[in-house]
């Protein structure tokens, strides 16, 4: 499924007051000071001043983010495909952060370890075979595009400043970005069994749309991870999807508002990328078994397709 974001008149209007999200906070945490913060105070992100891609991991928090993108960086060590993929130290300057980073590249070229639940922020640059930095990989806390500490505040919590930042190299010059929403199945607030909640985020992922995307050389992937846990197991497992139809249909009945279509009396122009998508098993007893190549090589490859 293909994604048309070329035409202007596509824009999707689901009953939000839009001027609460689009008054943008560009204060909206302390300033980075030249010596690390203590663990608990979150320094404000710094988004490297270059022209390149963004990918920015967006979902709830428990949605699986960090593991996402653990799984694609094993996959990319794994693969032979000239890419890897390093945690950038640039970001923040929090000791905290830069212990995460340490960890994540520590753990990158086994694909059976599993990142801590503590991650907060991880920028991660993709890196080709000339050591050129062709695209940054963010993953930020989820409470930043859904806040569950303030649901009853949502959809119309101010998305943060740094995401301006993402979406403009300068202000006359929007920045190519791929926003992965991932598309919660089982979380510890489940959005797959509280229809309130799912409602209020398709809204809130509305929003980021016609903000960043609309108008914008911009991307959606739409993720539809933990996809092994429906049905115990029957259209997927941590080795592939068997059933996509039925996966597709399955996210659509729970998250409609989310399939993008264009408003136009003729034409059906679908405006996403829709992948399944699984990390691996994780049983009781805390281990974590990682999936097969399959879901990591679909995302690398509609990545590479849409951004490089």
């Amino acid at each position: 499924m293909n994604m048309n974001n070329n035409d202007k008149s596509t824009e999707f209007d689901f009953n939000i007051d839009e001027t609460q999200t689009d008054d943008v906070q560009h204060n909206d945490a302390e300033p980075v000071n030249p010596t690390p913060t203590p663990n608990h105070v979150r320094a404000q992100p710094q988004i490297p001043g270059d022209s390149a891609p963004f990918i920015v991991l967006c979902g709830p928090p428990a949605s699986g983010k960090s593991m996402v993108l653990k799984s694609l960086a094993s996959y990319l060590y794994q693969s032979g495909l000239g890419y890897t993929i390093a945690a950038n130290t640039t970001l923040l300057n929090t000791a905290k952060y830069q212990e995460d980073c340490a960890y994540f590249d520590s753990i990158i070229g086994d694909p059976d370890m599993r990142m801590p639940n503590t991650v907060d922020y991880l920028m991660a640059d993709i890196i080709d075979k000339g050591g050129n930095v062709v695209a940054h990989f963010l993953e930020a806390p989820g409470e930043d595009f859904f806040s569950l500490n303030n649901v009853n505040q949502e959809p119309n919590i101010q998305f943060k400043g740094y995401l301006e930042k993402i979406a403009q190299i300068t202000p006359d010059k929007p920045r190519k970005v791929i926003y992965i929403i991932l598309l919660d199945l089982d979380s510890t607030t489940s959005l797959r069994n509280n229809p309130s909640l799912r409602d209020k985020y398709q809204k809130k992922m509305t929003k980021l749309y016609n903000r960043f995307v609309l108008h914008h050389p911009s991307r959606v992937i739409l993720l539809y991870n933990k996809v092994d846990l429906p049905r115990q197991g029957l259209w997927a497992n941590s080795n592939g999807c068997s059933n996509i139809k039925a996966v597709a249909e399955d996210a659509q009945q729970n998250y409609p508002n989310l399939f993008f279509k264009s408003k136009f009396l003729f034409w059906n122009i679908e405006n996403y990328i829709f992948l399944p998508y699984c990390t691996g098993s994780y049983p009781d007893d805390g281990s974590y078994t990682a999936s097969g190549p399959a879901y990591p090589a679909s995302l690398w490859k509609e990545i590479t397709k849409q951004l490089l």
